[in-house]
């Protein structure tokens, strides 16, 4: 093969994604940036849309992420999770040839049967190379798996998913505008560490579900998030606790918090980044002042490598008291990454379901 700068770097690291030796403790190394060319997200750039629902290659890191509550005809519940991840091993080569894209792709899809207790995952890695992967044209695929937007905007939209714990076809539509997190779009982690990022908070899902052999039809909500960036954890940071929560009321509730490396000094003495967003039923936001952000965690569960996940929390922000605890505990997931994702219940001052994220532990 002919060597191009920096190309066996990719191929080393494509071989990585594909062994599936690339685990929870290497995600800081992957989101934390690094001495390169990419491009770093800065402070009064401002998102263009529909433009930025497509790649960018000139940043290090982006992904695709759609969750969802569904309920079928017979009153079964499921969670259901699509990903798909982009990362760069450097900016694009000027060259013809689409197998020399210095770029690689993952797609990770779940489903949780809530009323049989079990979580099942598959997912699939795929260099970018003449149409194997991409995000554009109002497509967002790796080989088969695919959203396609019906139109010039993000949504509405169809996902089609088959995989070997079963199909998920769906018909995505927003039911409230997007939202620009942090200030708008500009969301920082850390100093000198930040992402653009911008959320559906509430879509309409309807579609049809195949598992073992039986095809069931779907409906639910969900939620949508789209995030770029170079660098997004610090040093000193091991990962996150991520919430969307949809309330019965019609509001919707983000928010996160970064976590400090337990016995680890923080050298610039930051406090733990929290973030929150209320979304109003009209589709209005404010963002929460970090100050007024109170997470507790609660009741954990052991991962399949010995994590101690939290699986209840008790929160209180925008005036509220909430207990958010897992619909079920087993709702690892442990392909490349290992972290925790999974459909959440909220109750106490106001009632809803979500999606909960935890990473780094």
């Amino acid at each position: 093969m002919k060597q191009i700068k920096g190309w066996p770097l990719a191929l080393g690291m494509l071989w990585t994604l594909y062994s599936g030796a690339i685990a929870a403790s290497d995600l800081g190394a992957l989101l934390g940036g690094g001495n390169d060319s990419f491009k770093k997200v800065q402070p009064g750039q401002t998102i263009q849309l529909p433009e930025d629902h497509a790649a960018h290659p000139d940043y290090r890191s982006e992904w695709w992420y759609l969750t969802g509550n569904l309920k079928d005809e017979q009153g079964r519940e499921y969670g259901m999770q699509w990903t798909l991840f982009r990362q760069g091993i450097e900016q694009e080569l000027r060259t013809s040839n689409p197998w020399l894209t210095p770029q690689l792709w993952l797609a990770q899809f779940a489903i949780t049967d809530l009323d049989r207790g079990s979580h099942q995952q598959d997912e699939r890695a795929s260099r970018q190379g003449p149409g194997l992967a991409g995000a554009s044209g109002g497509q967002y695929w790796l080989r088969e798996w695919r959203l396609t937007s019906q139109g010039a905007a993000l949504f509405p939209a169809t996902l089609k998913v088959q995989s070997k714990i079963g199909e998920l076809n769906l018909t995505v539509t927003a039911a409230k505008p997007l939202v620009l997190q942090g200030k708008a779009g500009y969301s920082e982690k850390s100093p000198g560490n930040a992402s653009f990022y911008y959320s559906y908070p509430r879509l309409t899902l309807r579609g049809t579900l195949t598992r073992d052999g039986e095809t069931s039809s779907v409906t639910g909500q969900g939620w949508f998030d789209h995030e770029w960036s170079s660098s997004v954890l610090a040093e000193w940071q091991s990962g996150w606790d991520w919430f969307s929560l949809q309330l019965a009321d019609g509001r919707e509730l983000m928010l996160f918090r970064l976590r400090t490396k337990s016995g680890r000094a923080n050298p610039e003495n930051q406090p733990e980044n929290r973030y929150g967003i209320l979304i109003e039923r009209d589709g209005s936001s404010r963002v929460l002042a970090p100050d007024t952000i109170h997470l507790t965690p609660g009741n954990t569960w052991r991962g399949p490598k010995g994590q101690n996940y939290p699986v209840e929390w008790q929160l209180n922000a925008a005036g509220m008291s909430l207990t958010i605890k897992a619909r079920q505990p087993n709702q690892a997931m442990t392909g490349r990454f290992d972290y925790w994702e999974g459909a959440v219940s909220v109750s106490g001052d106001a009632k809803g379901v979500g999606y909960l994220e935890m990473t780094g532990y």
